[in-house]
């Protein structure tokens, strides 16, 4: 009976005071208390620690060396202890490429299956993927959101661009993005944004990059001029960065606006690849459905040529609702 429970004798990390403890193993165990009481020091910098620490030391000596040093926690003993798991609610990152479906590989099995299976045949599995040129919406490329410059934030209008017009920190009063700007003649440096011309602000804000005569006598750098709104939302694009919380928003990401794609409706592929279905259901449509019901879909699926695909599929997707999380859709950021 007593390895039914992991015994702890003497834990003093941080603000714990010599506590001694049994933990019931194979149950669900809450631990309460008040902020500083030491719930983290007992679960994450003792439990959790000596139990990676012990894990470490199974690996052999050329694996330890590669492994992070864990030293022993503040506790005299541990008893019973066995692998742990961490599971916390922080996203593992912020990037639209990467999702749920991505992160576990289901993705990949489902653009096997679309790619064997389903009707209309269209060709190889890259075809389904909005990670790549073939499969990804060409106008989100793949995110399924279209970012944009919010001009109202971007611009004060009633100045111009050497008093301060253009309010985002790249382009601050003295710095070098404002300095290059105001040295090409591109557009009215001492004129009121409010002033300008349709053109001009088209030529600002949107224009395609293009050589800007005389570069090599007024800048020192930049020997090219891309519309400013053009060129930072296509570096937002580019890095696929999701949108921050409001509370999380910082000097730079508050200019940006995030909105469903209006071509592909969110679906992240290209036209292409949504029409394929398998029992009725496009890709798409699939990586919306919470996994739960994703793996009912991949259930009712007979055909023996998908069989393999299907089981590593099926495999993963039980592994994931075992642990809690078959609410979620694969679409899901992670």
């Amino acid at each position: 009976m007593i390895k039914e429970k992991i015994i702890v004798k003497n834990a003093h990390t941080n603000n714990l005071r010599n506590i001694d403890v049994e933990i019931p193993r194979h149950k669900l165990v809450v631990f309460t208390g008040v902020s500083g009481s030491g719930k983290s020091s007992l679960l994450f910098d003792t439990l959790y620690t000596e139990a990676q620490r012990q894990l470490i030391e199974t690996f052999s000596t050329f694996a330890r060396t590669r492994m992070p040093k864990l030293s022993r926690p503040d506790v005299d003993d541990i008893l019973n202890l066995s692998t742990a798991i961490v599971i916390d609610q922080k996203r593992l990152g912020n990037n639209l490429r990467s999702t749920v479906g991505t992160a576990t590989e289901i993705n990949t099995y489902l653009r096997l299956l679309y790619s064997r299976i389903a009707s209309p045949f269209i060709g190889p599995s890259f075809y389904f993927s909005f990670n790549h040129p073939e499969g990804m919406c060409p106008r989100c490329h793949g995110l399924g959101k279209e970012i944009k410059v919010d001009l109202g934030m971007f611009l004060d209008t009633g100045k111009s661009i050497r008093e301060g017009g253009i309010s985002h920190p790249h382009y601050k009063v003295g710095g070098f993005l404002w300095k290059e700007l105001v040295s090409t003649g591109i557009v009215d440096p001492d004129k009121a944004l409010k002033d300008y011309s349709e053109e001009e602000m088209d030529l600002l804000l949107y224009s395609k990059p293009f050589r800007i005569e005389g570069s090599k006598e007024i800048l020192s750098y930049n020997r090219n001029f891309e519309g400013i709104v053009r060129k930072l939302e296509k570096s937002v694009s580019g890095r696929a960065d999701d949108e921050a919380d409001e509370e999380e928003k910082n000097a730079y990401t508050k200019y940006f606006t995030y909105t469903i794609c209006s071509e592909c409706n969110g679906a992240r592929i290209n036209k292409r690849a949504s029409e394929p279905v398998i029992n009725g259901l496009p890709i798409h449509q699939v990586c919306r459905m919470e996994l739960t019901d994703v793996h009912g879909f991949l259930k009712d699926i007979h055909d023996p040529i998908s069989t393999p695909v299907l089981r590593k599929a099926l495999f993963v997707l039980e592994q994931l609702i075992d642990i809690g999380v078959g609410y979620l859709s694969l679409e899901r950021a992670t």
